[in-house]
């Protein structure tokens, strides 16, 4: 059994007119906040080796740092297609992880990640620092069927504001 994670970018600043690219923006205090603390409730749900691909997007790639750094042993690799790309984006850049690999996690971006929520059939909105696991039925990564993911479970970042 092997698990796929789908955790949408932390909470970003606005763009601004003519003042910076969409790709440039950084996280808000609150996405850096939030992203630190899904990571820590995540990191028991990672079973043996792990790698993180995170979309080229400056706020991708520091809500991946957040998680590298919580859950500590762990490979990151920035796959700039994952920033513009779609659901066959996601299936793909799993389908070729290195299958030393048990558990993969994408940081990306909507709507590319609630179309691929929806080829495995899970309805769910993702907010931004929103995580999925989902447990995967297969020996290698080649051979991924997306009938296959069952979701183990969705973590929203205002659920743990609310208990505070």
């Amino acid at each position: 059994m092997r698990k796929v994670f789908l955790v949408r970018h932390a909470e970003a600043e606005r763009e601004k007119k003519g003042d910076m690219q969409d790709i440039d923006r950084s996280l808000t205090d609150r996405g850096k906040s939030d992203s630190l603390s899904m990571a820590k409730i995540v990191k028991p749900f990672i079973d043996g080796p792990a790698i993180i691909l995170s979309s080229g997007a400056k706020r991708a790639r520091q809500t991946a740092r957040k998680f590298k750094k919580a859950i500590g042993e762990i490979e990151m690799i920035e796959n700039g297609e994952l920033y513009t790309g779609s659901s066959e984006t996601i299936a793909a850049a799993i389908a070729t992880t290195d299958d030393k690999y048990s558990s993969v996690m994408i940081v990306g971006h909507n709507p590319a990640i609630e179309e691929f929520m929806a080829a495995v059939r899970c309805t769910a909105r993702m907010a931004t620092s929103s995580v999925a696991c989902f447990k995967v039925d297969c020996e290698n990564w080649k051979e991924l069927d997306l009938n296959k993911f069952k979701l183990e479970f969705l973590l929203k970042p205002s659920l743990l504001r609310k208990t505070k």
